[in-house]
Order: C-alpha cells, then structure tokens, then sequence
C-alpha cells in the first residue's frame, strides 16, 4: 500500500494539480481511439497532453498493483460469441443445455440469486431462438428480446399497456411500424414493465407471461436523443451488479453509485454489438429482474455499444 500511495503522489505532482481519476483515464482512452496518426496535427502534443498520459499509465499501474495485491488475477476467460446481442436478426450464446452453469441458474426462482464475493462466470440470460432470429417483439422501432429467465413473472410487474401485436411474422427485420413479434401471437397484449420506463416490455407467449429486454437489432439501437439511462434503469432500483471475470457487487449502496458512473460517461459508439465483448455485465434490480449487457475491455453493450471505462476502473476499485 506504501507503494501505491508513493505511485499516487508522484501521479498527482506530475499532473500539476489535475487528479489522476477514473473519469479522466476514460477521456484519455477514448481519445486515444479517434486519434489519426495520419493527421499531422495529432503529432502536436503539448505539455498537458504529456502529463496526462504520464498519469494515466501511473493510474494503471496503480490499479494492477492493487489487483496483483488483492489477488484477484484471473485465468483466460473461453472465447464466447458476440451474437448472444448481435444487432443482426441472429440468435447467439449458450443454451441451457449446453451451459451447465445456466442451466443451474434457471433453477433459481425470480429475485432469489445469491450473491456473493466470490469471481463470477460467464452467464447469458438470453432466450435462443430455433430459427435464424431471437424471440423478439418490437414496438414502434424500438426492439425487446426475450429473456430464458425468469420464464414467468408476476403480473404486479405490468405496467402501462402499449397495444396489441399488429403482426406476427419469422422476418421481424422486414416489417415496419405498429408491434411486431416472432415470439408473442398477434393480437396478444404488450405491455410496460413497472418502474423499467421502456427498458423492459412484457408479453405472453405460451400462457406465461414473459418479460423482454430492450436491444439492439438489424442496426436500429437508440431512437432519436436517447441516453443509455433511456434503455436502462433508474440507479435507486439497482440491488446489485456481477461481472464475470471480475467479481460480484453485492452492496446496493456501491452498486447503485456504480450505476450513476455508468449512466453518467457512458459515450454511445454504434448501433451494433462490440465484437470485443467477452464478458456479462448482470444488472440486479430491486423488483427482482436482472439486465444484462455484454461487456469489453471499457464497453457495454446491448441497446448499441457505449464506451465507459470509468465504470469498470470504478468497479475494479471496488472489489479490490
């Protein structure tokens, strides 16, 4: 620890008063991305710039010592695919009987997941479908995929009705406007999930009610000035976060600070899914739901991808 806070102190007096956080570690990432190395202007790098790199790597070495310290070193996760979320009409990730972790997980009623300190693994939420598209429906451009678990909810969750399905077709890419579902039978009832503001839409299929997940598809992610806050939650229903690789937020306090970072410096990048996105990032809420998104090295992704190293400095931080 000694070590680390000499690392800082140095940081901090070759920053000249600027402070080596997580927040200006992610501007110094994202402009390291958009910088053209053909651009004879982006050779042009003063002083500032020069120091704030310089604190930067210091800020990483710190965060691998603390790792290193905390023991918390991890083995090379297997290559998963990024269809799982893939904004192109195709189904991805594990099934349950493929995945026996998962296929433990669904055993697990609603809202009664353990959580614990303890790395977590890879988990995919996600409903496969048996064709060439995910179970889906779609609500006037914006797209919800279905979600393996939990495979029923209550209907205290339902929240405004948004209409009944206008087409039922297995080419939901195809169509335009109105509520359209490979999934729910036309003439079903979609509806709102309470509390979720349009990150969640509920809907029977088979007799159960089943509850849908906004993302991305066939290109179309965000619609308009949408934020991610627009395709997530509100933090105060956040109950606890789990990242695999990394570990299990378990503390709703840290949870929810961490879900304010989130919403607050994620930058959207695309509509499609980073292909670099190896990781589940579960977001546990209060009502007993869970969110997931796929994570990178600094990006999530589910509605688009959004880059937000902040976040992920903040939750090493955190678990360390």
């Amino acid at each position: 620890m000694k070590n680390i806070e000499n690392l800082r102190e140095i940081a901090e007096s070759q920053l000249h008063g600027l402070r080596a956080t997580p927040k200006m570690l992610g501007e110094i990432k994202r402009s390291a991305a958009s910088w053209d190395g053909r651009n004879p202007a982006g050779t042009r790098v003063g002083l500032r710039t020069a120091t704030l790199v310089i604190g930067a790597v210091l800020l990483l070495g710190v965060g691998i010592v603390t790792r290193q310290g905390g023991d918390i070193l991890q083995e090379e996760a297997p290559a998963i695919s990024a269809s799982m979320l893939d904004s192109q009409p195709a189904g991805g990730g594990y099934t349950a009987d493929e995945n026996p972790t998962e296929r433990a997980l669904l055993d697990i009623p609603p809202g009664r997941i353990s959580l614990g300190a303890e790395q977590t693994e890879y988990h995919n939420l996600f409903a496969k479908g048996t064709g060439s598209n995910f179970p889906l429906v779609s609500v006037d451009g914006a797209t919800y995929r279905m979600m393996q678990n939990p495979s029923s909810i209550s209907e205290s969750l339902l929240g405004s009705t948004w209409g009944q399905v206008t087409e039922y077709t297995t080419e939901p890419a195809l169509s335009r406007g109105g509520i359209v579902s490979n999934a729910v039978l036309q003439g079903e009832t979609v509806y709102a999930v309470r509390g979720m503001d349009g990150a969640m839409a509920a809907a029977r299929v088979d007799g159960n009610l089943r509850v849908f997940q906004r993302v991305s598809f066939a290109g179309s992610a965000i619609i308009g000035n949408e934020s991610l806050r627009d395709t997530l939650c509100d933090p105060r229903d956040v109950a606890a976060m789990e990242l695999s690789e990394a570990g299990t937020v378990g503390d709703a306090a840290s949870a929810r600070e961490l879900m304010r970072t989130l919403l607050e410096n994620a930058v959207y990048q695309s509509a499609s899914v980073s292909s670099g996105g190896t990781r589940s990032l579960l977001i546990h809420l209060q009502n007993g739901l869970t969110l997931q998104l796929m994570a990178g090295e600094d990006t999530v992704s589910a509605c688009g991808t959004w880059s937000c190293p902040e976040f992920f400095e903040e939750f090493a931080a955190i678990i360390s």
